[in-house]
């Protein structure tokens, strides 16, 4: 999954208009720009970006820190220990700030000496815990935001003991965390369910069927069987991810996967599936929940182009899928399946994110041959305008909007910036020696966004050289003069404006 490496529009230290607006540097795109500090951890988030201070969450043991530092010279401003919740559906961690009165305050599922966690809401800058009436043990999800403060679900816990499960919101006037009545708790969360983003969540009705509800201001919109969204066998249980297109909230993009229940959950020898039938990606209304468009059997890698990082601007939707092939399970003994591709071939297009109409459509070069020769590459980062796609005739950039094609290498420098994989591992759910309840633990090794890194051009292999400064524009950092990448072994600040001084 792509990051979203900087939080724009979060204010500093100190009031919101104490800061001036960052101004677009006017270095050429050919100067390299320059590394001004670079720090020491296995980072596990994206790094998000508040006045003068970068904050992200790492790795610390079996468990996490949020870790904040001086955005000028990379000095740590203070540190904390964190959870990694029960997040049993494999929700990455990531940075959650609010601003209050002034201030920002991220909020954390921390750890607390003879209980299994405790909620936490801490100021950016210094990492001054935010004065709370109450003291109480908790084991639940991290906190998420929700209108201008924090939300979250999980239990209370006393003497090893759980109230039974809640719906707690943050109220900054009371200065504690408060149950949500059932007025204000969204019907699927009341039966369960979990959020999936952007006012949608799935949960399981009372006939064992999974449904899709979309709220406003805890009120249901609409709500539809997940199934009929997509199609029959597609489950939250694999792959899903939400998003708008830009600030249009009226249109949801969403992306799903089939679940593969009738060999998995069978005693089933062989199944054979085609391509284009084991992944959508749809469109919907969000004020009625009507599908607008749709488009069968969308590939989870391409170029640039992933439907978890929705290369969609203005309006238009950039996808790659699959119009041929099969995909063949066979168990091989208890618990072990042989998987085989055949036939593959795919598509990319650019698609009308209102009407669905296509823009452009160009046949891509054999998949199979692409995914061997991109073994561990990293996935080049884009700016929303253009795409990186691998068409018969090679690597090129392809314009979102009119499909356009420019040369790879008269657009993108030697080296420039991807996103790699982080390796995953297990983050304990509950304060170092308390029992973890249930099985909902951080379970399975938890997932984790990608992180960024520079790579070569066509390759996109991993390199430490160091990428001219246009490289940071053409990926999306139009107006910063210091970018923060969260890599894998720590943060790196790279100064833009002044670059060739």
């Amino acid at each position: 999954m792509a990051a979203l490496i900087l939080g724009h529009g979060l204010t500093g230290c100190t009031s919101p208009t104490a800061e001036p607006a960052p101004k677009v540097s006017e270095e050429r795109g050919d100067v390299p720009a320059k590394i001004a500090w670079k720090s020491d951890e296995v980072l596990v988030s994206d790094v998000q970006v508040s006045g003068d201070v970068a904050i992200a969450y790492r790795r610390q043991g079996p468990q996490m820190e949020v870790i904040a530092r001086n955005m000028k010279n990379g000095k740590q401003l203070w540190k904390d220990e964190a959870l990694g919740a029960s997040d049993f559906r494999g929700i990455a961690p990531d940075i959650k700030i609010v601003e209050h009165e002034g201030k920002n305050y991220v909020a954390y599922l921390g750890t607390k000496t003879g209980t299994y966690g405790q909620l936490k809401i801490a100021d950016v800058c210094n990492g001054k815990q935010y004065a709370s009436k109450e003291n109480f043990g908790y084991w639940g999800e991290r906190p998420y935001i929700c209108g201008k403060t924090f939300c979250t679900e999980g239990a209370k816990a006393r003497k090893e003991k759980f109230s039974e499960y809640q719906y707690l919101k943050f109220d900054w006037s009371k200065k504690r965390w408060t149950e949500k009545t059932t007025n204000q708790t969204e019907y699927g969360l009341q039966q369960g369910g979990s959020w999936l983003g952007e006012g949608l969540i799935a949960y399981w009705d009372d006939s064992d069927r999974e449904m899709l509800s979309y709220s406003k201001d805890a009120q249901t919109v609409w709500k539809r069987p997940y199934e009929q969204v997509f199609a029959k066998g597609f489950s939250t249980t694999r792959r899903w991810k939400w998003d708008t297109v830009e600030d249009n909230e009226d249109i949801l993009l969403g992306y799903g996967s089939h679940a593969k229940y009738d060999f998995f959950d069978t005693d089933n020898k062989k199944a054979v599936y085609r391509a284009e039938d084991l992944s959508k990606f749809v469109a919907l209304d969000a004020k009625t929940g009507r599908t607008l468009w749709q488009q069968n059997g969308v590939a989870t890698s391409c170029g640039s182009v992933m439907p978890w990082k929705i290369s969609a601007t203005g309006d238009t939707v950039v996808l790659c899928y699959y119009d041929g092939g099969k995909q063949t399970l066979t168990t091989t003994r208890k618990d072990h399946y042989r998987t085989k591709t055949d036939d593959l071939t795919w598509k990319a297009v650019g698609i009308d994110s209102k009407t669905g109409k296509r823009k452009w459509e160009y046949r891509l070069s054999d998949p199979l041959e692409h995914f061997k020769t991109n073994e561990g590459a990293g996935t080049p980062m884009q700016n929303t305008a253009t795409s990186i796609l691998p068409l018969d005739e090679g690597e090129q950039i392809v314009n979102n909007s009119d499909g356009s094609i420019t040369p790879l290498e008269k657009a993108v420098g030697a080296n420039a910036l991807c996103t790699v994989e982080r390796d995953s591992y297990y983050i304990y759910s509950a304060t170092l020696g308390t029992k973890t309840p249930g099985t909902h633990k951080a379970s399975r090794d938890s997932y984790f966004t990608d992180a960024q890194t520079v790579c070569k051009r066509g390759s996109w292999k991993p390199t430490d050289a160091v990428p001219n400064v246009e490289e940071f524009r053409r990926a999306g950092f139009t107006h910063e003069d210091v970018v923060v990448l969260s890599q894998v072994e720590g943060m790196v600040a790279y100064r833009l404006s002044g670059a060739s001084q």
